[in-house]
C-alpha cells in the first residue's frame, strides 16, 4: 500500500506532469490477473502528446486522485466501481464517459460472462478502467506497450482514434466465440440421434443459455454504438463517425449469426423433442402390446388355479400340456394380428 501523504505529494507537486505522477505511482504498486502476470494497477503508455492511461480495479484512493487530475464528475466516478452498469454514453464539456461490455467465456464453466470497460476520452488522454481478468483488452495494451510499430498504429489520429482501434479490436475478438457456438450447434446435430438423450439436452440447454446471454449483451452495445455516430461533441469528428459505424457493422453481422445460431438451436430442439416423443411412444406400444398379450395368459392361469373339476383337462395327465400349447397359441395369434395391423 502507498502511503497516503506520498500520494498526496505526488498530485499536488505544480512542477510535476500529471502522467508523470501516474508513472510514478505506476511504479509503486503492482497487481497480479487472472494469469498470475504481475500488472501495475495504474499503468501509462504514451505516444507523442497523447496518452493512453490504464487503471485495473481502481480502489476509492485511486478515485479521490483521478478526480483531482481529470476533473471528472463525481457520477462517473461513482460508475466506474459499480459492476451493474449498463452500456452508456456521457458526454461532458472536456471529455466523454463511455461504459461498454463484452463476452468473455469461460471453458471451465461452460459460461460466458460479462465485463465492463469504462473509458473517458479527453483531448489529450484516454482513461480507461478495466478488469485485469479481460484477457482481450490486456493483450491489446500489452502489444502496444511492447511493440512500437503497433503503439504507432493505435495512437496515429489522437486519442479518438486511439479509442476506436481499440473497441474495433474488442469486437472483433467476439467473432471466435461465435465460431464456437456455430461449432457447438453442429456438434449437437450429429449427436441429435444418438442415444444419449440427456447429454444433448444438457448441451443445448447451456448453448442457448450462452447465446441468449450473448444476446442481451450486444443489444445494448449497438444502441451505444449508434449514439456515437450521431454525436456533436467536438471530441467525436465526422472522420471518427465514420469509423465507430463500421464498429456497428460487426456489431449488427454478430446480432446476425447470432439469432441464426438461436433459429437453428430451436429447430434442433423441436427435432430433438419430436424424437424423444417418437421413442416413448415406441416404447410405450411395446410394453402395451406386452400387457396385452399377458392379460389373456393371465386369465387362463387364473381359471385353471381354481382347481375345479369341470374344467377341461381337469384331472387329465397332459393338462399341462395341452394348457401351455394353447397359452403359446393364443400369443402367436395376438403376434399375428399386430403383424397384419403393422403394429409392430
Amino acid at each position: 500500500m502507498i502511503e497516503h501523504h506520498k500520494l498526496l505529494k505526488i498530485f499536488t507537486n505544480p512542477t510535476l506532469p500529471v502522467t508523470k505522477g501516474i508513472e510514478i505511482i505506476s511504479s509503486m504498486r503492482k497487481k497480479q490477473n487472472g494469469n498470475g502476470k504481475t500488472l501495475p494497477p495504474i499503468q501509462k503508455i504514451r505516444q507523442g502528446s497523447s496518452n493512453l492511461i490504464i487503471l485495473r480495479n481502481p480502489n476509492e484512493e485511486n478515485i479521490r486522485h483521478l478526480k483531482r487530475i481529470y476533473d471528472i464528475h463525481p457520477i462517473h466516478l461513482e460508475d466506474i466501481v459499480s459492476t451493474v452498469q449498463r452500456p452508456k454514453i456521457d458526454e461532458e464539456e472536456d471529455y466523454i464517459f463511455f461504459v461498454f461490455h463484452f463476452p468473455q467465456y469461460n471453458p471451465e464453466t461452460n459460461r460466458v460472462n460479462s465485463l465492463e470497460v469504462d473509458f473517458f476520452l479527453t483531448k489529450n488522454d484516454l482513461l480507461t478502467v478495466i478488469d485485469p481478468n479481460f484477457q482481450a483488452i490486456e493483450e491489446i495494451i500489452h502489444n502496444i506497450s511492447v511493440n512500437k510499430e503497433e503503439k504507432e498504429k493505435y495512437f496515429n489520429g489522437g486519442p479518438g482514434m486511439l479509442l476506436y482501434r481499440i473497441l474495433d479490436n474488442l469486437v472483433d475478438s467476439i467473432f471466435p466465440l461465435i465460431d464456437l457456438f456455430e461449432r457447438g450447434i453442429e456438434k449437437i446435430d450429429r449427436e441429435v440421434f444418438a442415444d444419449d438423450p440427456k447429454n444433448v439436452t444438457i448441451q443445448l440447454s447451456f448453448l442457448r443459455r450462452n447465446v441468449i446471454f450473448f444476446q442481451s449483451l450486444i443489444k445494448p452495445e449497438l444502441n451505444s454504438f449508434a449514439s456515437i455516430e450521431e454525436s456533436g461533441h467536438p471530441l467525436i469528428n465526422e472522420e471518427l463517425k465514420t469509423y465507430f459505424s463500421n464498429i456497428t457493422d460487426h456489431l449488427k453481422k454478430i446480432w446476425d449469426r447470432l439469432e441464426d445460431v438461436i433459429e437453428l438451436s430451436n429447430n434442433l430442439s423441436q427435432t430433438f423433442e419430436s424424437y424423444l416423443s417418437f421413442k416413448t411412444n415406441e416404447t410405450i406400444k411395446i410394453l402395451t402390446m406386452f400387457s396385452v398379450i399377458l392379460m389373456p395368459l393371465t386369465l387362463l392361469s387364473g381359471i385353471y388355479g381354481m382347481n375345479l373339476d369341470v374344467l377341461p383337462f381337469a384331472g387329465h395327465p397332459l393338462a399341462l400340456f395341452y394348457i401351455t400349447l394353447s397359452m403359446i397359441g393364443v400369443v402367436l395369434i395376438m403376434i399375428a394380428y399386430f403383424k397384419i395391423k403393422k403394429w409392430i
